[in-house]
């Protein structure tokens, strides 16, 4: 992490870090902003000049113009800004604007004017014109400063110069505290110093204005925690679409694969058994089929197969049950086609939300399938119930154990998208085992509680 230009100011270390060349480069950017604007305006306006109508139409419009686009201007300024902060060591500051697409565009200016952040923006530009305007004299006078020293010391010790008091500006009246009288040139090495120690009181100025300004364009550009609890809520909301769109993409490609190869491959094995039935009466006949029925059954043994393979794809995919009859049969058939056997205690309602009973079967699939592929588990546990207003499902086998849950994506995933509901998964797997996998998702105030009633299924 970047130490900000306070602490870098902070360290007596200060002088021969980067920090004074940070301090001067911010201070220039403030100003040269200002000025690519201003030469910008300007080239607008003498491109648009034609004649003196235009010229002066222009040069009230401009002003207006310029007015009305402030929030635009200010948003604009945001960016730059954030930049200059992070080039100072400032934490990033997040984005107080409503973050959304530029279409409709009349609908993101009318967005953008009636957000606080687009003011606060138009404030932070403000106050970085003055602090440019600032940071402009000082950075002249210091380059004044230096470039005097220079001149000084050339007229002293290169043309050997004696200047009297009267030849020295006004400006410089400090050079009295070391130059009595006439400058001679015998003072030719107190211009040198001179320029050394202002080297140093300049670097400490520069960092300290630097920090004065990231500091109070860290304080207007910063989201205030309604704005921040807003953005959540649209974030919130915006992964919720996303896995909605998700699941319907889901039942898409489980409907097309159900009804399009499904059938295809449910035609093709009738086909096959109607030329077995042909092959049978050319048997009849006398004729020597034993090579084509051989083929024939091979073919019906890979398209049984085939079919096979698909229904669990379909299955994985998005099961048909979970829409049509619920969680539970959705587990029941989980369980029956388990190669392990699984003991399902179901004690939650069957009229769950939509979305609930969707995440709780992704998650007992994916406990399930982990348990087969990486446990030497026999036996596999699935409770699933509503406690507190809180639906939870568990899912444990009895494996070795030691379980990770960041070694792949699938619990991540399940995390994910169990966050958009406000709930939460966890995984418990000591060495030795049990393993579980916790999931738990609130029900809100309006859905509906557990059932009184306990229903265990056993299956081997």
């Amino acid at each position: 992490m970047k130490a900000s230009m306070w602490r870098k100011l902070a360290s007596p270390w200060y002088l021969v870090s980067s920090g004074p060349w940070v301090a001067l480069c911010a201070l220039l950017l403030q100003p040269m902003m200002f000025l690519v604007a201003m030469v910008a305006a300007f080239t607008l306006v003498g491109l648009v000049s034609t004649n003196d109508s235009v010229l002066s139409i222009t040069f009230f419009g401009f002003p207006v113009l310029a007015l009305a686009l402030l929030p635009i201007i200010g948003l604009w300024f945001g960016y730059i800004e954030r930049g200059r902060l992070w080039m100072l060591g400032f934490p990033e500051v997040p984005q107080a604007n409503v973050s959304m697409p530029l279409r409709p565009f009349m609908e993101w200016v009318k967005t953008r004017y009636r957000e606080p952040a687009s003011w606060r923006n138009v404030l932070a530009l403000v106050v970085a014109g003055v602090f440019g305007i600032f940071s402009t004299i000082l950075l002249f006078f210091e380059a004044f400063t230096l470039a005097s020293m220079a001149g000084l010391w050339f007229l002293t010790g290169s043309l050997h110069r004696t200047l009297s008091r009267g030849e020295v500006p006004g400006i410089f009246s400090f050079l009295r505290l070391v130059i009595h009288g006439d400058i001679t040139p015998e003072d030719w090495w107190k211009f040198p110093l001179v320029a050394l120690v202002a080297l140093i009181v300049f670097a400490y100025i520069n960092g300290l204005v630097a920090a004065t300004t990231g500091s109070v364009s860290k304080t207007l550009l910063s989201p205030r925690p309604e704005e921040i609890e807003r953005q959540v809520r649209q974030l919130t909301s915006s992964r919720a679409r996303i896995m909605d769109s998700f699941e319907s993409e889901r039942r898409r490609i489980e409907r097309d694969l159900h009804d399009g190869v499904q059938q295809e491959l449910v035609n093709l094995t009738l086909r096959l058994g109607m030329a077995e039935f042909e092959l049978q009466s050319l048997e009849r006949q006398g004729i020597d089929v034993d090579a084509a029925r051989h083929e024939v059954s091979r073919a019906q043994e890979q398209m049984d197969h085939a079919l096979q393979t698909l229904r669990n794809t379909v299955r994985g995919i998005y099961p048909a049950v979970l829409e049509d009859h619920g969680l539970r049969a959705a587990l029941e058939e989980l369980a029956t086609h388990s190669m392990l056997p699984v003991e399902l205690v179901y004690r939650a309602e069957d009229r769950l939300p939509k979305d609930i009973q969707r995440t709780a079967y992704y998650i007992a699939s994916e406990a399930v399938t982990n348990a087969l592929k990486h446990s030497t588990a026999n036996t596999i546990w699935i409770t699933a119930y509503t406690e507190n207003n809180v639906f939870t499902i568990e899912i444990t086998d009895n494996g070795q154990g030691g379980a990770d849950s960041s070694a792949g994506s699938g619990i991540s995933g399940l995390n994910e998208r169990v966050q958009t509901m406000d709930g939460s998964v966890r995984l418990v797997s000591p060495l030795g085992g049990p393993t579980t996998l916790y999931g738990s998702i609130p029900l809100g105030e309006n859905r509906p509680a557990a059932d009184d009633e306990a229903a265990t299924i056993h299956h081997p």
